[in-house]
This record gives structure tokens, sequence and C-alpha cells, in this order.
């Protein structure tokens, strides 16, 4: 989780058996090109050998309104469309089940 600074992360550390888990506090420094946020209104999953493949992307928001539009009106939608990657990150299955696992934390307070 990240707190208002956006710098603290708590996460699940794999204790001695697979059941076991424990909470640590980790405080993340900024990189050379960390800086700045990327923003991504979609995301594309693959899995790999050993590791999940999270494609993060922008699609325009006129490009979006527009194809709203045509399914709306019943018009044929494109196959494809091109959209610009923002960010490509491979993370461990086990990062990607902790990371799951606070996304639906996240999620679940803000339906609350």
């Amino acid at each position: 989780m990240t707190d208002n600074s956006g710098n603290i992360q708590s996460g699940n550390i794999a204790g001695a058996t697979e059941n076991q888990a424990t909470q640590v506090n980790i405080r993340m420094q900024q990189g050379e090109h960390t800086g700045q946020p990327i923003y991504s209104n979609f995301t594309s999953v693959q899995s790999g050998q050993g590791v999940v493949i999270v494609d993060f992307g922008f699609l325009d928001p006129q490009t979006i309104n527009a194809l709203s539009r045509l399914a709306r009106s019943g018009e044929k939608v494109p196959d494809t469309i091109g959209a610009r990657m923002s960010c490509r990150m491979a993370i461990s299955v086990e990062a990607a089940s902790n990371l799951s696992q606070q996304l639906n934390q996240l999620l679940h307070r803000k339906a609350q």
C-alpha cells in the first residue's frame, strides 16, 4: 500500500512455508526515471515463463468516445485500434499475487 507521500509500501514477504506471510514496510526510493508518474487508462496482462507481463497503455479519450458512439449506434467497431504503450512490467507470479491482493483490498475499501 502507498501512504500519502507515495513512498512507503507494505507487502507480504513469503516466509518459511507457502502459507506463511509476514507484513513488512518497505521504503521505495525513486530511480533516475521514476520521478514522473505514468498515466494509463487500460492494461493488458499476459503470462510468461515464471513471470506475469503487464502492459500499461493509453488510449486517447477522443478515440474512446468515438468507439462508444459507434457501439451505441450499432455501427461496426474496428477490429483493431492503435494505442500507445506507457510501460511494460514483468513481475514474478508471487509479486503479481501480492499486487492482486493489494488492489482488491484498496478497491474493496473504496467501494464502502
